[in-house]
């Protein structure tokens, strides 16, 4: 394989769709209507409060992606032309954030459940599990916050991935019954989004 190739992964147009694919969650959550739901009590007595307008958001960015590939401003199957990309760059965010996140929570002084540190001592454990209960970044909880983008991610690449094989007349009753399925699952999710918080 070409080195050059790999080293062209991800490129600069995939860390734009994944900023501001995150972007548009982080605004859409703190600006559409939504429920207020208190979380669990937790060991402080304190309790965190969830914005519940998945189902909204997810809806509005459909419809503006569907607005804008009328207009012609994007592809609908932009994310399934580049998918390597999209994929390498997650997983460097995804190594950055969580990075962050260990040193964040290892130097944290903060006494509350949810920003106390519980560090185990096994840099295996504490990577995987976090040393944080609820770290959050500018008020948005960071664990509510990356479930939601992971299920509207989910829909999305499955949305490119049909309109690409519709594209390419390569449609499938297997692949509508995927997208019916996964679609039910998604939309069950953020219907039920509330029950997500405790």
């Amino acid at each position: 394989m070409d080195l050059d190739y790999l080293f062209a992964i991800p490129s600069w147009n995939s860390v734009g769709i994944l900023v501001t694919f995150f972007t548009y969650l982080a605004i859409a959550g703190s600006l559409i209507p939504a429920k207020l739901v208190p979380g669990v009590t937790l060991q402080d007595g304190s309790r965190l409060h969830y914005r519940c307008n998945g189902l909204l958001s997810m809806l509005l960015l459909a419809l503006l992606l569907g607005v804008g590939a009328k207009m012609g401003l994007l592809s609908l199957t932009v994310i399934s032309e580049r998918g390597l990309e999209l994929l390498s760059a997650t997983f460097i965010f995804s190594f950055l954030v969580a990075l962050a996140l260990y040193a964040a929570g290892c130097k944290s002084r903060n006494q509350s459940s949810s920003l106390k540190p519980y560090v185990t001592g096994n840099l295996i454990h504490d990577w995987w599990f976090g040393v944080q209960l609820n770290p959050s970044f500018l008020g948005i909880d960071l664990k509510f916050f990356f479930v939601r983008s992971g299920m509207m991610g989910w829909l999305f690449i499955n949305l490119s991935v049909l309109a690409k094989t519709i594209q390419s007349a390569t449609l499938s009753h297997s692949m509508i019954l995927y997208q019916i399925f996964c679609l039910i699952y998604i939309l069950d999710y953020f219907f039920y989004e509330e029950y997500m918080t405790s």
